[in-house]
């Protein structure tokens, strides 16, 4: 049964959680807290100004309590006499303080602690309120600018529209599609781009005398095999070997016009292609331009089919239909040559997208790419290169552009990519990273400039999806000692360099130790001890994390088992990466893990981050519940420093929370930091969840998370890291030891 102040901070945080907007979540924490505190007024101050109250009828002015803001702890109000008043700030981002008064008793000692806490949880809800009304900003933008650029396309000329198209085309050749799907492709994007025309394709059969017969049709409206007219016009056209238009009226004094283009084969007029129109007027001149336009794609398809073929084998990607590597450099060595000004080239990762193939298939993966593909292409401009250069890595070639114009792009890319992709009836939501690479004039080589875009790209995915980054010369250095760390790190996992060391896990409320947390070590024979932020972040990168978590998890186990033969029920926590969780064999590993050392599933806790959850949660439910029925149990490692959705919370099925190092350090000094710590702890008590804090380095900070009612504890004040064989000496002579006070 809890107290009443903890039941109450408890529905006050579900309380201002649950709104989207800050008007009801503000009203919510001023009712509850004036409630809570038996306040007879209330208030919330931003920046000066009152934006909630409770308590102040018509005639009474709720301004009143922006001294009390301030730091009045008292003062008189008209009609209530002399009031006692109490505030709190918001924390760090939100300028502001949650206000109480009443008369009275003044506010006590707990009752501070509770309005700091409260206070607390509102600027943590009030910050993801405004984060996600920023998000829905930007994402009108993005629509409103999107609805912009669509008004500027049907605002474009006719030329416009139909480089556009024949682009398109294009792309249908490049694809390797049979001879009539490419003169489907055309006809109908012909009869598109002319206003819903019926446009047909007329040739001469060789077999019949080189008599006209109309060989695909595209349109609205009944089939025009017969029509004398379109036949006329097209063999007019044919005989004088240039664009012919006809113009009659119909039954219905309708004016028709036919506009015809001779279509060539090996040089030789074979047939014509042929446009039926309602009206023509001012556009005959510009639909004449077009319909030619399409006449030349159809003779170049019919004149070159096989070499089209060939040459989209040889430098076109399959998959997505765009240039590849090959034909990617070769433009680059192009414009590099023919281009005075910049020229910069983008070279993009797509983020997550791994996970996506892993658990929805291949085939799911190489139609996200194929989208992928889509979106990147509507992100450069005519004449730009948009390239896959194989897997999940794609290339933009710029064209007269530095860094600044690669940067909008880079963003433009970013945006598109964001957008859930609709994948096998499932919505797929991927990032990219982006590395933006500019050279000017003859002295740029194309090899070593797409090799620049690429470090950059690296740089920007290890600052986190969605980043951009400008190549800078000093980068080429950091990306060397990457490669050798990427080696070392290989030959480590064979010449067994790892090891484990075991930092206890102490029951704070009889300080006796109940397990203890794995943790990696690397000694290299000539960098010494390489720490884990440095190779960790490569074997995530290289994706050799999946092969060392296999191993930490395998050791650890057979450890532990040992162990228990002589310490009984203790326990091991071993900390995942979000790459092993989403590892379709992971939980495969874990159970033959605990199987080959006959270890108990409830005594093996693993420690994965909120990152976890939230970037495909679907797949991490799955992979969880699964691991659950294993028995295994699972804790949200470094609690507090990411989403901490309490909806997670509850769809996940975590047992455990550990609070971040980084707060446990700011208990004595930081009155947020003691707030957020108190907040977790009572959240993980009202949610049954039990609580461990890392990093406790001193007796303050122990007794401070023991009075708070913090279950576990780990940190240098009660244990440092142990070897394997001081671990059962260090518990036995706990066993000894009486429990400090």
């Amino acid at each position: 049964m809890f107290s009443w102040s903890t039941m109450q901070l408890t529905e006050y945080f579900a309380a201002v959680s649950a709104p989207q907007e800050e008007p009801p979540a503000i009203s919510a924490a001023v009712e509850r807290a004036a409630e809570t505190l038996e306040a007879q007024m209330g208030a919330v101050i931003i920046n000066g100004d009152v934006c909630g109250s409770v308590g102040f009828d018509q005639e009474a002015d709720p301004t009143v309590l922006v001294r009390a803001a301030r730091g009045i702890e008292s003062m008189t109000v008209e009609g209530y006499g002399t009031m006692h008043t109490m505030a709190s700030n918001l924390g760090r981002g939100t300028p502001g303080a949650l206000v109480v008064a009443r008369t009275g008793a003044p506010f006590r000692q707990d009752e501070r602690q509770i309005i700091k806490a409260m206070a607390q949880a509102l600027g943590l809800a009030l910050r993801s309120i405004r984060t996600l009304a920023a998000e829905r900003t930007l994402r009108a933008e993005r629509e409103r600018e999107a609805e912009e650029r669509l008004q500027l396309l049907d605002a474009l000329s006719m030329r416009q529209r139909m480089l556009e198209t024949l682009l398109g085309i294009q792309r249908s050749i490049t694809n390797r599609k049979p001879l009539q799907e490419v003169l489907d492709t055309i006809t109908t994007g012909a009869a598109g781009l002319l206003n819903s025309a019926v446009v047909t394709l007329v040739l001469a059969d060789p077999q019949a005398d080189d008599q006209l017969i109309a060989a695909w049709t595209c349109g609205p409206g009944d089939s025009l095999h017969d029509d004398a007219l379109v036949m006329s016009t097209a063999s007019d056209a044919m005989a004088a070997n240039c664009v012919v238009t006809s113009n009659s009226r119909g039954e219905h004094s309708d004016r028709r016009c036919v506009i015809a283009a001779p279509v060539h084969v090996s040089g030789d007029v074979r047939g014509s292609l042929a446009a039926y129109t309602l009206g023509g007027g001012e556009h005959v001149l510009e639909q004449r331009e077009l319909l030619a336009a399409f006449a030349q794609q159809i003779s170049l398809a019919m004149t070159d089919a096989n070499t089209v073929e060939a040459m989209r084998e040889a430098y076109h990607d399959s998959l997505t239909g765009l240039p590849n590597r090959a034909l990617f450099l070769d433009r680059l060595n192009h414009a590099i040559a023919t281009n005075d000004g910049h020229v910069t080239a983008l070279f993009i990762d797509l983020d997550r997208f791994k996970a996506v193939n892993d658990s929805l298939g291949h085939k799911a993966g190489d139609d996200l790419l194929a989208a992928v593909a889509g979106r990147i292409r509507s992100c450069v401009r005519t004449g730009d290169t948009a390239s896959r250069l194989g897997g999940d890595e794609f290339a933009i070639l710029l064209k007269g552009a530095g860094p600044r114009t690669g940067v909008r792009v880079a963003r433009d890319i970013i945006a598109a990519v964001k957008e859930p992709f609709r994948i096998h009836g499932r919505d797929v939501y991927i990032a990219a990273s982006v590395g933006v690479a500019s050279g000017r004039g003859s002295g740029t080589d194309a090899g070593d400039l797409l090799s620049n875009a690429d470090v950059a790209m690296y740089r920007a995915k290890k600052a986190g999806p969605g980043h951009i980054v400008i190549f800078e010369p000093h980068m080429h250095a950091e990306v060397v000692e990457r490669l050798h760390l990427q080696a070392d790190l290989q030959r480590a996992l064979t010449l067994d360099e790892f090891r484990l060391q075991f930092q206890p896990l102490v029951h704070l409320g009889d300080n006796a130790p109940i397990g203890v947390e794995s943790l990696l070590r690397w000694t290299h024979p000539e960098r010494g001890i390489v720490p884990p932020s440095l190779s960790i972040p490569v074997a995530e990168e290289t994706g050799l994390i999946v092969e060392l978590g296999r191993w930490v998890l395998r050791e650890s186990c057979r450890q532990a088992a040992e162990w228990r033969t002589t310490i009984p029920n203790m326990s091991i926590n071993v900390n995942v990466s979000a790459r092993q969780i989403m590892d379709a064999g992971f939980v495969s590993d874990v159970a033959n893990a605990i199987s080959f050392a006959k270890l108990p599933g409830e005594s093996l806790t693993l420690e994965l981050t909120e990152t976890v959850l939230i970037n495909d949660p679907d797949k991490a439910l799955e992979q969880l519940h699964a691991l659950k029925e294993l028995g295994v149990r699972l804790s949200i490692d470094d609690f507090g420093t990411g989403y901490s959705s309490l909806s997670y919370l509850r769809q996940f099925p975590v047992d455990q929370l550990k609070i971040d190092r980084t707060f446990v350090a700011g208990l004595h000094s930081d009155a947020e930091d003691l707030a957020v710590v108190r907040t977790v702890v009572e959240l993980g008590r009202t949610l049954r969840l039990e609580t461990v804090a890392e990093g406790i380095e001193d007796r303050d900070q122990f007794q401070v998370l023991r009075q708070l009612g913090c279950d576990l504890g780990q940190g240098y004040h009660l244990a440092p890291p142990l070897d394997p064989e001081a671990v059962p000496v260090h518990f036995r002579r706990c066993e000894r030891l009486t429990p400090a006070a």
